[in-house]
């Protein structure tokens, strides 16, 4: 009869509706989050390259330039470049950035300092 056939289809397709749209609910939330993620990351990496070459411009611009044109840039006068160039960076970055460098790399200033030695020669090389 209708009446039965009816029950049977509820009965069989509603549950299975269910799942499907739960399993299409999860599967967007996941991609959701991934997205999220992944902006996230892509925010704290930019904001920790920002910071570097913000950094190591300024240090050049305020403190090294000079010293090379009096030709007084030495090896102490290399490792304060740098200190200053960290320092500065440090203080450029998000408490996101941070903090996801510091669960993500561990050390701040072991992730930072390949990227400012990296710029120091980019910025030699390119300006």
């Amino acid at each position: 009869s209708p009446t039965n056939m009816s029950v049977l289809i509820n009965g069989a397709c509603i549950p299975a509706f269910t799942v499907i749209f739960g399993w299409g609910v999860n599967k967007a939330a996941s991609i959701a989050n991934s997205y999220v993620h992944n902006q996230f990351v892509q925010h704290c990496i930019q904001n920790a390259a920002n910071a570097v070459f913000n950094a190591v411009s300024d240090v050049n611009q305020t403190y090294v330039d000079s010293l090379k044109e009096a030709d007084r840039f030495d090896e102490a006068a290399q490792k304060r470049a740098f200190a200053d160039a960290l320092a500065t960076a440090k203080k450029s970055l998000t408490d996101e950035t941070i903090l996801f460098i510091k669960q993500t790399f561990g050390d701040v200033d072991a992730y930072l300092t390949p990227m400012i030695e990296a710029q120091v020669r980019s910025q030699k090389t390119y300006m």
